[in-house]
């Protein structure tokens, strides 16, 4: 008996194909989680995305398929991606490089309400002070999450700051019912990139989230270090080789002025060197005996001539 030999149907085959093309055509992809993100919030991202980058969402056996098989004829390294395709998944092509990729990914996230079970994506603090709640049953509604309130002088007052949620709390359904209120949207949806491909290099996503004033920061202090460093040991670079000129021409004229060379740069401050010891010899000299000196030096000096004895 044959064994019957499964067809692959022609819309799988047109998907791969796609695939494959994108993946020829540009030089970074990078595999997104598209877990918990609503249709309209999806497509929101694609739009803003529109003309920088383009996302495909397909069944994660037909994106192995395409990148196991490009990766025979663009680079092997792609095939690595593979281990990052689970769960709901997304592909994104760009020819922007991962970090930029990374960066635009987190700047477009977009603020939601909250929903029970859901993780706090930030602290949440309910301050003290009068609300424009309606006095009625949402008193006792604070009061069950933990917010102090009570009624006065008609109106809904706060007693005192409530750190309602922290970074990474579950968020109850009495919270997730209490948020709206305050107009608190505690979560961020987004698309979050677990790994991109670019030039033979796999980067997972989590290196490719820097903190750039940080980053930025320690490259300052990394380039000041090093240029002290070469300025130190007289290394030249192009950044060094002024300064470095500047110290050995200064360092040249104390030798040649301690050393009393008369070379043409230093001679004016020789002349006046010595100009200078003659005039202090010569009024240690004048205090003793002003005749000593001639009437010059003497009025040079501010000396005035004492008659002999």
């Amino acid at each position: 008996m044959r064994e019957r030999k499964t067809e692959i149907p022609a819309w799988k085959q047109e998907v791969v194909a796609e695939l494959k093309k994108l993946i020829e055509r540009y030089p970074v992809i990078g595999v997104l989680d598209i877990a918990d993100l609503p249709a309209s919030q999806f497509q929101q991202m694609r739009q803003r995305l529109k003309g920088q980058a383009e996302i495909v969402v397909a069944k994660n056996t037909l994106v192995s398929l395409a990148v196991r098989e490009m990766s025979k004829t663009k680079d092997p390294k792609l095939s690595e991606l593979t281990s990052f395709l689970r769960g709901q998944t997304g592909v994104i092509f760009t020819e922007m490089n991962p970090f930029k990729l990374s960066k635009l990914l987190r700047d477009s996230k977009i603020s939601a309400p909250a929903k029970p079970g859901a993780k706090a994506m930030k602290d949440v603090v309910i301050p003290a002070g009068e609300t424009d709640f309606s006095p009625g049953p949402v008193v006792g509604e604070l009061q069950r999450v933990g917010i102090k309130a009570r009624i006065q002088a008609g109106k809904v007052v706060i007693l005192e700051d409530c750190h309602l949620l922290k970074a990474g709390d579950t968020i109850s359904k009495e919270i997730a019912d209490v948020l709206p209120k305050f107009g608190i949207m505690p979560l961020e949806l987004g698309l979050k990139l677990r790994a991109a491909y670019e030039k033979g290099m796999i980067f997972a996503g989590e290196a490719l989230e820097i903190d750039e004033k940080k980053t930025l920061e320690q490259l300052k202090l990394g380039s000041l270090n090093a240029f002290n460093l070469a300025l130190n040991i007289n290394y030249p670079t192009a950044l060094t080789i002024g300064l470095m000129i500047v110290k050995a021409n200064i360092a040249a004229q104390n030798l040649a002025i301690n050393a009393c060379l008369p070379v043409t740069e230093v001679l004016p401050l020789l002349l006046a060197k010595a100009n200078a010891e003659m005039r202090g010899l010569a009024a240690a000299i004048g205090s003793r005996n002003s005749q000593a000196l001639d009437e010059e030096l003497r009025n040079a000096l501010g000396l005035s001539a004492i008659p002999a004895a």
